[in-house]
């Protein structure tokens, strides 16, 4: 099988969804901790939980993305 490079159009469309992807993570990051600062109780904490957990998974699919 043979494997194709990209070409620098593409590579500049895939790094700036990289870019993209963490600017994400970072807000839901963000968003998480005013979250978790503001708001007490269960429901904040588990909101809290479930963005960072979020932002995780936009930061996992950046490094898969960075592989290519």
């Amino acid at each position: 099988m043979e494997v194709k490079k990209m070409d620098a159009k593409m590579k500049g469309k895939v790094n700036r969804i990289i870019s993209e992807s963490y600017s994400i993570a970072r807000e839901l990051e963000d968003i998480a901790q005013g979250i978790q600062s503001e708001f007490k109780g269960i429901g904040s904490a588990q909101c809290a939980s479930s963005l960072r957990s979020a932002a995780q998974k936009y930061r996992n699919v950046s490094s898969e993305l960075r592989r290519i």
